[in-house]
Parts: C-alpha cells; structure tokens; sequence
C-alpha cells in the first residue's frame, strides 16, 4: 500500500491551511525554507504546495516539467561518476509515491548507498541554475523543490545564495530540512521559514489502524515509539518493534559498559561490540544511537514515576528494565545524552565506527556509576 502525495497525509492542518491561503492569494515567497522533523511527510506537502502555485494537479506533478528537483545523491553502481538527481529520476518518482514519509535511509535503501553519505554538490547546483533559468512550459510559474537541503556542501550553497538573492521572475524555491542549523545562514536569512510540527501520537496510532489494519494495541505501542514520526511509526510496524538487533545490541552494550568498572575483561566484549556496530550501515548506526536515547528517556521517566509514559518492549537476555532504570538519573542523564550526540555527530562525519562505538561504551561506564543526586 502507498499514499498518493499531500491529499493523505496526516498532520499539520494548520500550516497546509496557510500554505493553500498563500497561494490562494498569490502572496508566494520566491524562496522558502521548509523546516520538519523527520518522518511527518515534508516532501509531499511541499510537492502539493509547488503545485497549487504552477496550477497543477498534484497527483501528476512528478511528471511536470514546470517542477524541478535536487536531493542528496552520491555514486552508485550504474552512475560511476558525478551524480546528480537527474540521473536518478525514476527511484525518486517510485520514492516519493511508496514512501511518502521516508526519509534518507529510506533514500539509501532504494539506491543501495547505505554506506555512503548523500551529498548535494557542485553539479547539482549548476543543473539547478540552468533550470531555473529555462522559460516556464506553461508560461507561469517554474519551481525548485530542494530535498534535504542541509547536504549541500558549500560550493553548491553559494551558488543557490545568488539564485535566492537575484530571482528571476515567476520563480519559487521549496528547500525543506530537518537540521536548519546546517543550512548556509544567508540562505536562511533570505528565505520565508515554514515550520512543520511533529504528529500527534493520536493521529498516528488512528491512522495505522485505519489505513494499515494494525491492531490497536501494536499500532499505540508504534505511536509512542515513533515520537510523531509517521515514518517511523510505520517502520515500527513493520517490523513488529524497534529495528531488529537494537534491543540484543542495547543490553550488550549497556550491560558490559556497566560491568567494565570492576570486571577489566568485559573490556574484550565491548570491542566485539564495537566491531558488530561497525559492520551495520552508517545509517543503521545513527538510528540505533537514536533509539539509545529513548531507552535512556524512558528509563529516566520509569525512575522518577512516570511509568505510564513509559511504552512496553521487549529486551534480550532477561534484560531488568527496572533495575537499569534505577541507573538512569538527574545526575547523568545529560552526560548520556552528550555523549551519544556526539557519537552520531561523528558517525555523520565518516570518523572510524569501531572506534566511536568502543569510546562511546567507555565513557558510558563512567556516567552509569554516577551517583544520584
């Protein structure tokens, strides 16, 4: 089953209302910087939006030639040598219509470059200023839909400052991101903000329900999980839980962290650790630090009473949520949370992942002896 862009989408009535009364009215900022947490279906919402400005049926605006896009691409076995999105246009349109709220490792997946970074670069940006230049087929409006715009690297982000600053006429530029530090900041500074919120934990356990047959108990529990992201919610359910091995590698790494400070040996175990992280994509490493951080969430609310924000999920190994709970506390939770950021922020970098992991699960042994307050 797949949704057909914006008219299913879930979420953010507000901003859609705002966005169909702009282009209503005809008061259309050339440039516009989407900004939406992952997984809440940025893309489609911005496709319909670009569409209702050309005048355009948004069910058939992946074909349009008055609609252009750029997205983050990188080499694969069919394109051996400077990519860009136009050489990929067929995995973008099936993209966008199966996954309307996937997002760049659902991208990954499809081009088979899970192991490598997205990047928007110098190549791109020259093929979008030469379509932005090109007269409009319809003579009206010509749009630019720039998809995780965050990965431009800083050749192509100047570039596109030029284009924003000296618009030719009829012209709109959607750039969406869920990281707007990362973008250019003349870029947003010249660009009209649109902020997506995340979804309701209500709408999405309703709509996994209703329109993918879930049972109410896995579709609440994916709900809650998913932190207003349909995209992972969905993900969630499919999997019948958090991605595969995240639970059996959690309480390895946690156990053994906790155990290195009296037993020198579990050292031995979190290197084995470290290398079974290491052979996951990089992607796959950045989601199971993300799902880290919920357990340690969790885990902070179970210890201060607030249980029933606290989802169930099953753990390997007769794993003790309580117990490890007990562990989670005012006094280092921040520490925790510093240190599996910056292991992700390494991760996005291409730093060695055996080496992140092993030094991440170390310095985790510190922080889980802390004393409460």
């Amino acid at each position: 089953m797949f949704l057909m862009l914006a008219k299913d989408i879930i979420g953010n009535q507000g901003v859609r209302a705002l966005l169909e009364s702009s282009a209503e009215r005809g008061r259309v900022a050339h440039a516009q910087l989407f900004v939406a947490p992952e997984g809440v279906g940025v893309l489609p919402i911005a496709i319909a939006y670009a569409a209702r400005v050309l005048g355009i049926d948004p069910d058939k605006a992946l074909t349009q030639p008055d609609l252009h896009f750029a997205f983050p691409v990188n080499t694969t076995r069919e394109v051996k040598k400077s990519p860009v999105s136009d050489d990929f246009l067929e995995s973008w349109r099936r993209f966008v219509r199966e996954m309307p709220y996937g997002e760049l490792p659902d991208w990954y997946a499809l081009l088979e470059i899970e192991n490598k970074q997205g990047l928007i670069g110098k190549e791109e940006a020259e093929s979008i200023a030469k379509k932005l230049s090109l007269k409009s087929f319809s003579g009206g409006y010509r749009a630019m839909i720039i998809w995780h715009a965050e990965k431009m690297n800083p050749t192509a982000a100047n570039k596109l400052l030029k284009l924003i600053e000296e618009p030719a006429e009829n012209t709109l530029i959607l750039l969406t991101t869920d990281d707007p530090s990362a973008i250019l900041p003349t870029i947003a500074s010249r660009t009209q903000r649109i902020d997506l919120r995340r979804i309701s934990e209500q709408d999405i356990a309703r709509e996994l329900t209703e329109r993918y047959q879930a049972s109410p108990a896995a579709a609440q529990n994916a709900a809650r999980s998913a932190q207003g992201s349909m995209g992972r919610a969905l993900q969630l359910l499919r999997e019948g839980g958090h991605a595969g091995i995240f639970p059996e590698m959690f309480v390895r790494f946690v156990r053994s962290a906790f155990m290195a400070k009296k037993k020198p040996a579990e050292l031995n175990r979190l290197l084995e650790w470290a290398d079974r992280m290491a052979a996951l994509s990089r992607e796959q490493q950045k989601q199971f630090l993300q799902y880290c951080c919920e357990v340690f969430r969790q885990g902070l609310m179970y210890n201060y009473g607030a249980s029933a924000l606290v989802y169930p999920q099953e753990f390997a190994d007769g794993f003790n949520f309580e117990s490890f709970a007990g562990y989670v506390h005012g006094r280092n939770i921040a520490d925790i949370y510093r240190e599996l950021d910056r292991a992700q922020y390494h991760i996005e970098r291409n730093a060695n992942s055996k080496l992140v992991f092993f030094s991440t699960a170390v310095n985790l042994t510190r922080y889980l002896h802390a004393k409460p307050i």
